[in-house]
């Protein structure tokens, strides 16, 4: 009814004074809006790179858990929840499900979570599209945007299940389904986008970012020795960051929010008796806090536990650094069957060298000090050259959306078994007695309405 009056009232006011030209409240100019028109051309580059950068960052890191405002969360989120990284601190059952590795097909959050992954990876292609049109050479946007793609579907390929459709929204509205791609697929598709970035790049920078990417995704394939070439080319003081900002909510450090403010997310400790310590051997990359030492989560039960690495909603978060090229070096000289120590000299790089200190974001070095060199008495007391590796890599990449991989790594190219791998045992929420099976997060039910699609071609790691 409030509505109806409304408009009324508009309505009359625009019989009374027909002459109110800019004035007339039924024509209003809405400046900050951009048309699809204004598209077509260079000029509109900046927009449409801006609009994939943000489609890129809530898919990333989030603004706000579902539930507490915002868009939703990101990758870093719910990856590290299924993996070792967070416990469910709140009351929503459909997180409490990841946590708990029993996921259903009918997860709300789980098609939040795979709608907003497609929309930047959508964003970040269109984009690319609209650079090849109109500057097809020069503008480091481009390479970013093919970039920034590429890692969308290593995303997914970390993430999910095999058998992820990728299909396309046209420009008139309609959709061309694409079929099922298996976990290999989406990463031999990652690869060529990266390829596509390195073609056409004038910048270092965004070179540097598309090395690393390919690197990760061919990593992800078991192709260690190329992995390791491809990183050897990035300088460990290389930082990608995604900045944030405290001027909306869609800009927000989505880490932060759903961690520290909304408290729907704790960092993990040991989690399923064979979790990784992050909280209970100490370390400067993975600094936690419980608050007055007695904090509680959402759920009003849960010790919550704050991330320190993101100290504010306008922290920036690193998609990916020189730190990374020297562990995927390691790895590399791990599986030559190094005999030169190889491994042990790319891992003590970033622990001895200022310059990657600043992993966290570019202006953070100080707060990471020095670590002692690792040496052969190091692997001995890690149980091996693998744990040391992955445990490395679990204090580096801590938070951004790695670790869900690495886990699936382990099992899928290290023979290790599941339930020494990822949370097992007794769960501690009554919503189920112990942890499920899953290993990686189905494609949710609406995806059927796909006429390619049918189900997960498999759950496997």
């Amino acid at each position: 009814m409030k509505n109806t009056t409304k408009l009324l009232a508009l309505v009359g006011v625009a019989l009374v004074a027909p002459q109110a030209g800019c004035n007339d409240p039924l024509r209003v100019s809405i400046p900050d809006i951009v048309q699809p028109g204004q598209l077509s051309d260079s000029a509109a580059l900046a927009t449409v790179r801006a609009g994939a950068l943000g489609d890129f960052d809530i898919a990333y890191t989030g603004d706000h858990p579902d539930g507490s405002g915002g868009t939703g969360e990101g990758v870093i989120m719910y990856g590290g929840l299924l993996a070792d990284e967070w416990i469910n601190s709140e009351t929503f059952p459909t997180r409490i499900e990841v946590d708990a590795r029993t996921i259903q097909l009918t997860n709300a959050d789980v098609d939040l979570w795979f709608r907003l992954l497609h929309r930047a990876r959508h964003s970040a292609e269109v984009a690319a599209n609209r650079y090849a049109s109109f500057a097809p050479t020069g503008d480091p946007g481009y390479p970013e945007m093919l970039a920034l793609a590429g890692f969308t579907y290593i995303f997914f390929a970390e993430t999910y299940c095999s058998g992820v459709p990728i299909s396309q929204l046209n420009d008139n509205g309609s959709i061309t389904y694409g079929p099922p791609l298996t976990t290999k697929q989406l990463l031999v598709t990652a690869i060529a986008r990266f390829d596509s970035a390195i073609k056409v790049s004038t910048d270092p920078g965004m070179t540097n970012l598309a090395t690393l990417g390919k690197a990760r995704a061919v990593l992800d394939t078991g192709g260690f020795a190329a992995a390791g070439v491809l990183a050897s080319t990035v300088p460990t003081d290389f930082v990608y960051s995604r900045e944030h900002s405290e001027n909306t909510d869609r800009e927000n450090n989505g880490v932060y929010t759903g961690n520290v403010v909304d408290i729907r997310y704790s960092v993990a400790d040991r989690e399923g008796t064979n979790g990784f310590p992050f909280r209970s051997t100490a370390d400067p990359r993975t600094p936690s806090v419980r608050p007055n030492g007695t904090a509680l989560g959402f759920d009003r039960t849960t010790p919550q536990w704050n991330n320190l690495r993101y100290a504010s909603r306008s922290w920036p978060i690193t998609v990916a650094t020189g730190v990374e090229a020297r562990l995927i070096e390691a790895e590399a000289a791990y599986q030559a069957r190094d005999s030169t120590n190889v491994f042990l000299t790319k891992l003590n790089d970033p622990r001895t060298s200022p310059a990657s200190r600043a992993y966290f974001d570019p202006g953070a070095a100080a707060a990471v000090p020095a670590l002692p060199a690792l040496t052969l008495a190091d692997e001995t007391t890690a149980g091996g050259a693998v744990n040391l590796l992955f445990a490395e890599r679990a204090r580096w990449l801590w938070l951004t959306a790695h670790r869900l991989g690495d886990l699936r790594r382990l099992v899928r190219q290290y023979g290790r078994n599941v339930d020494t791998v990822f949370p097992t045992g007794p769960y501690f929420k009554v919503n189920f007695t112990t942890y499920g099976p899953d290993v990686n997060i189905p494609v949710p039910i609406t995806e059927q309405n796909n006429p390619n699609f049918s189900g997960c071609l498999d759950r496997l790691p």
